[in-house]
């Protein structure tokens, strides 16, 4: 499993990422988690790469 996380300035600009790293990665979207700290918004998209049989070792 992986994560991304994502932030941006308004609800407009946060879609647009959002959406752009959708199309762009092929994966499956475990989950998304929102939150809205004070002055802008974020994202952490859970998600299982498209190739996730290969081992990772960290």
């Amino acid at each position: 499993m992986r994560v991304k996380t994502i932030y941006a300035w308004s609800e407009t600009g946060m879609d647009r990422k959002v959406n752009e790293f959708l199309e762009s990665t092929p994966a499956e979207v475990v989950d998304i988690k929102f939150g809205t700290p004070i002055f802008f918004f974020s994202a952490m998209i859970m998600y299982k790469p498209a190739d996730s049989n290969k081992s990772i070792s960290f």
